[in-house]
């Protein structure tokens, strides 16, 4: 992917007026969104009022309380519910930290129907608290003869969500203003957390930095980045956040992001060589700056917003060499 240039000697030029424009589109950065895995637990029930009362895993292992049920905050909890001695029964959470054994309010959200089978499963499927705590589970027939608690942890998931730069290439060997790359990063947990973000061009280290973010909050992380060593070629620029103790889902801690492109020094067309035509799109971008029609991304070489001598010397420095 990258090439190695043959130089041959540099003829002597005289900068003239140029007439003739190339243009060339801005290049707009690139972001890429990626939407959080959801989470789900699933568990089997077995209640009873009748010897033994409450809850189990099974049919022989109903205890009163019953198994502790872990899940995470916000998780899609699915219950198959039985009923191991054929009386009706209907499970709820209790959300008060003392139980009234009511279900009531938002508890009616995890409310399941009435189940009377010992072999049919009636599904219930409810949305856990995204508080993390103890909560009580129960028969709102029964109340705390049959009673359990639901466990919800901390959701720990923290996120690299967009990677953009301020411009799509730079040339090889040129002095020049960094390129800003951005790199969103995301705690999309229920609590403050702290984690590393770095963005890479290939193996070559952009930046990295740690970043502490409460829960739901987004930040982001900005790089000045001097990729002017790089050997011409295209690289892929990619961003990663490291993982958190605890955190389970990492399909969003990383992301790939647009390509980055390091051009041969003074060829401003991408035609791998050095004349008249990028000395030409220079001339003609000439005195522009950065939001005015005339001025072209691709003529302003050493990234100053601005095409002006500098740019016509770079250009002219290389002229007549070719990758």
């Amino acid at each position: 992917m990258e090439n190695s240039p043959q130089h041959r000697r540099p003829r002597p030029v005289t900068i003239l007026l140029i007439l003739v424009i190339f243009a060339y589109p801005l290049i707009i950065p690139v972001a890429i969104h990626l939407v959080p895995k959801a989470h789900a637990a699933s568990f089997t029930l077995y209640g009873r009022v009748l010897a033994p009362a409450g809850w189990g895993s099974s049919p022989t292992t109903v205890t009163n309380p019953g198994p502790t049920l872990v899940v995470t905050a916000g998780d899609s909890v699915s219950l198959s519910l039985f009923s191991g001695d054929s009386v009706q029964h209907r499970f709820c959470v209790d959300f008060e930290s003392l139980p009234d054994y009511i279900c009531n309010g938002n508890e009616v959200s995890t409310e399941s129907p009435i189940f009377t089978s010992p072999t049919v499963a009636t599904r219930d499927t409810f949305n856990a608290p995204t508080t993390p705590g103890n909560y009580t589970y129960f028969c709102t027939i029964h109340t705390d003869a049959m009673n359990g608690t639901l466990r919800v942890l901390p959701l720990i998931d923290d996120a690299v969500t967009s990677i953009t730069t301020s411009r799509s290439f730079a040339y090889n060997s040129v002095t020049a203003n960094p390129v800003q790359v951005n790199v969103t990063a995301t705690n999309l947990g229920s609590q403050t957390q702290s984690f590393f973000v770095s963005a890479m061009a290939n193996s070559t280290l952009i930046g990295n930095q740690t970043v502490t973010l409460a829960a739901g909050q987004t930040h982001q992380v900005t790089f000045q980045w001097n990729p002017s060593t790089l050997a011409k070629g295209i690289y892929i620029l990619t961003a990663q956040a490291t993982k958190v103790t605890g955190e389970t889902n990492l399909s969003n801690n990383s992301i790939t992001g647009p390509n980055f492109t390091i051009k041969f020094k003074g060829d401003v067309n991408g035609d791998c060589k050095v004349d008249i035509i990028d000395l030409s799109t220079v001339g003609a971008a000439f005195g522009s700056s950065i939001g005015s029609a005339a001025y072209k991304p691709n003529a302003d070489l050493n990234n100053d917003n601005t095409i002006n001598i500098v740019d016509l010397v770079l250009v002219a420095g290389s002229f007549g060499l070719s990758c």
